[in-house]
């Protein structure tokens, strides 16, 4: 140890003289770095590892010159010398706790004091924390060092965080608050341990006017434990939390006339911050009866388990904590018709842009203060000139727009927007039929100029009627009374050239060739989707359909490949948004791999983003849909993708416009002519081809077989033959009639011949079956093409 303890010490007066000079009151005086201990440090442990009482030891570095170091002055408390001042005098030297002599001869850069001893009188006296003051003195009469200082931390003498309150949501009579529960580092040593005890909480409520009475306003406070709308349970009104030195408790509060207008409540807590479940640190707290356009404040303080707190002054002066508005409660003002941009083809109609969308104006709506305003509303919103902004009325939060279903028979909210809320601050101004973006606020005459606002429907398919409904909703969330209009979509360039039968819209091909295809996929005289048909009923039911002017039948594949590519611009013959994920859009949409059949059958769930370019539905899912395959001797087709799910196939590759899918059933691999064996050691292999390259071992013909299969003409339900099937004979004997009507699914099967055939062990794709496959997966549409 380098240090020895000096009980006495004789003073030189020229040594007196140099602290006399480094008095606090003395101005100018120099410190010198290198006389000064340096990186204090607390180590709590005791020097024998084994002893597990309270110890407390200073580790520190000596100073820089050690030349002429006589000693090194401790001192414990602020008694002597407080936790200010950077030099000390002769008389705080005199009653310094200890002094540190310095071994001249020691090499060492750093020691460690024991101070456990001189601490336990002031542990004795409940202290909750000890300043210990270093300061070195040099026998050369020179310049000290300053006055160096480490506490030593007994009890949790530490603030628990402080309340962040983020900005409430506030209406026309109260507010909502969140925050988060505080943490609380309760050892000085442990800065990592944050999760301390909280008793609670004060939170104060302050009505900046001074007659309005919060007293009885109503409070519910939500917590990580429940809900307590009383104040019974989790909350005390008229309360705060207090301390003293040994205890913490909740207190009430007068409610004197004079502070009507503050509302102090007590909200407690008793666990600590929860690191693993953040939700089981969130409070909320709602307020009503508040009164509207009135200024408010909140000040929230934490208090820990022993009586600190954080955010002491936000509590002392109410009128400076966090200050909210409440609203107004009347309702906007709002215009009464629709502006679109006019399709010259089609006067009175709207035009879609080149993406099929429809772009809206309406008269931009404002919010009165007053219910007795002097604000006007038809196709525009007329304010006096008596009316200025923000003293008579304000601007509006925002519009919701929705469009009724004629078939669900609903109001519908559109769920996307182009851009964020901010697309109602562009104004624009209506000269002669155009709307212009406008900057100016009033007209050249100084009255309030009308103006407009825009937004903007996706996914509408041309000839479309759309009725929309658009409510102005403002800070409190009142909602304005509702804007309805009908907008009649044009039909576009081809329907000027084609009148399609009802349920059809006119597409094209290519610049000669247009025809029209249904909207949907074919529905019966009762409205219902036709689905789970053979390939041939399709067709029938397609020839069925009489036009007058056209040629209705099924499909062509390729007619309905170009529809869905609509030029190329479509991969899967939907319209696609950018901020939109076209998988996942697909799904969503279209009912692509759901296995919800019942959505499929159903129009009213059908969804409107679902569509191409020219107003054609559900190219994608839903169904899978038969087509005439692109030449005499291709078997059935069907394109698309449905709401089935196809284990083990690319969902995204069924629902491409150029995919083809061949139904088919599974069956038996066979040959009927002459099976090849080759030997190769002990193994003989089996081929159905000769391999002139090896040494044959047999040849089986027809005669060798030993295998057999019954073969089945297939009728449809008029007696019609559609096709061939075949199943083991064996299966067929055992299994009879019963069995028969199994494999034939609503068909006929009519035995026709028995084979012998070789089995080749195989299962193969029997694309014959194609004929009378039918799915309850598989509907179809039909096309009209001009005669």
């Amino acid at each position: 140890m380098m240090f020895k303890f000096l009980t006495k010490w004789l003073f030189l007066p020229a040594l007196i003289a140099l602290f006399a000079s480094c008095a606090d009151d003395e101005e100018g005086t120099e410190f010198l770095f290198n006389r000064e201990v340096m990186e204090l440090s607390v180590i709590r442990g005791c020097a024998d590892e084994n002893d597990t009482s309270a110890c407390y030891r200073v580790r520190f570095s000596l100073p820089i010159k050690k030349d002429d170091l006589a000693c090194i002055r401790v001192w414990l408390d602020t008694t002597v010398v407080d936790d200010t001042s950077k030099a000390v005098s002769s008389k705080q030297i005199d009653n310094s706790t200890m002094c540190l002599e310095y071994d001249e001869n020691g090499s060492r850069l750093a020691d460690t004091v024991d101070l456990t001893k001189e601490v336990k009188e002031f542990l004795d006296k409940d202290y909750d924390s000890l300043q210990v003051a270093f300061f070195c003195e040099y026998s050369d009469n020179g310049d000290p060092g300053a006055v160096q200082r480490v506490f030593l931390h007994f009890k949790d003498d530490l603030l628990p965080s402080s309340v962040n309150v983020p900005d409430p949501v506030t209406w026309t009579d109260g507010a909502q608050f969140e925050w988060h529960r505080s943490t609380d580092q309760t050892d000085f040593y442990k800065p990592a341990e944050l999760s301390g005890i909280i008793f609670g909480y004060n939170v104060v409520i302050y009505a900046e006017d001074s007659e309005e009475d919060l007293s009885d306003i109503k409070v519910i406070l939500t917590t990580p434990e429940g809900v307590d709308s009383t104040g019974k349970k989790y909350y005390q009104r008229h309360a705060r939390i207090r301390s003293t030195k040994d205890s913490v408790w909740v207190d009430s509060v007068s409610r004197g006339e004079k502070k009507k207008n503050v509302l102090r409540l007590a909200v407690l807590d008793g666990k600590g911050f929860d690191f693993d479940n953040d939700s089981l640190n969130r409070y909320s707290m709602t307020i009503r009866g508040l009164r509207p356009m009135s200024v408010y404040t909140i000040g929230i303080a934490a208090w820990d388990a022993v009586g600190n707190q954080s955010c002491t002054e936000c509590l002392s002066e109410p009128k400076n904590n966090k200050r909210f508005d409440t609203t107004d409660s009347v309702a906007p003002v709002m215009p009464t018709k629709l502006y679109v941009i006019e399709d010259t083809l089609f006067p009175g109609k709207a035009r879609l842009d080149s993406n099929n969308r429809l772009r809206i104006f309406w008269n931009m709506s404002v919010d009165p203060f007053v219910v007795d305003h002097p604000i006007e509303s038809d196709t525009v919103v007329v304010i006096p000139d008596t009316c200025k902004f923000i003293l008579c009325y304000d601007t509006v939060a925002t519009y919701v727009i929705e469009h009724y279903d004629v078939i669900a028979k609903e109001w519908k909210k559109f769920d996307y927007v182009i851009g964020d809320s901010a697309r109602y601050g562009q104004k624009f101004q209506l000269e002669k039929d155009t709307m212009m973006v406008s900057t100016r606020t009033v007209n050249k005459n100084g009255t309030a100029q009308a103006l407009f606002v825009t937004d903007t429907i996706r996914w509408v398919s041309p000839g479309d009627t759309i009725i929309l409904r658009i409510r102005a909703r403002d800070k409190s969330g009142y909602y304005s009374a509702a804007l309805i209009d009908t907008i009649y979509v044009s039909p576009g360039v081809l329907a000027a050239e084609l009148e399609c039968p009802e349920g059809y819209v006119p597409v094209s091909v290519n610049d000669s060739t247009k025809f029209c295809m249904e909207r949907y996929e074919h529905r019966n005289d009762s409205g219902e989707f036709v689905y789970n048909v053979l390939h041939s009923e399709a067709v029938a039911a397609c020839e069925a359909v009489s036009a007058s002017g056209f040629k209705v039948s099924l499909c062509k594949e390729r007619d309905w490949e170009l529809v869905c590519l609509s030029g190329g611009a479509l991969s899967n013959g939907v319209l696609v948004e950018e901020s939109v994920n076209s998988a996942k859009s697909l799904f969503s949409y279209c009912n692509v791999g759901t296995n919800d059949s019942a959505s499929a059958a159903d129009i009213s769930k059908r969804d409107y983003r679902c569509t191409n370019k020219t107003g054609v539905k559900d190219l994608p899912g839903q169904y899978q849909e038969w087509v005439i395959g692109k030449s005499e001797d291709t078997v059935a087709v069907a394109k698309g993708s449905s709401y089935k799910v196809f284990s083990g196939l690319d969902r995204e590759s069924l629902m491409l416009c150029t995919n083809r899918s061949y139904p088919y059933f599974t069956r038996l691999g066979y040959t009927t002519d002459s099976v090849y064996l080759y030997r190769e050691g002990a193994k003989v292999d089996t081929v159905f081809k000769a391999d002139t390259s090896r040494t044959l071992y047999k040849v089986l013909t027809k005669k060798d077989f030993k295998d057999s299969l019954q073969f089945f003409e297939v009728q449809d339900a008029s007696g019609n033959t559609i096709g061939e099937d075949y199943a083991p004979y064996s299966e067929y004997k055992k299994g009879g009639d019963e069995w028969l009507e199994t494999l034939a699914n609503g068909l006929v099967y009519v035995p026709s011949e028995v084979k012998v055939v070789f089995l080749t062990g195989s299962k193969v794709a029997y694309r014959g079956a194609t004929a009378f496959y039918k799915s309850p997966a598989i509907s179809f549409r039909c096309c009209a093409y001009p005669e």
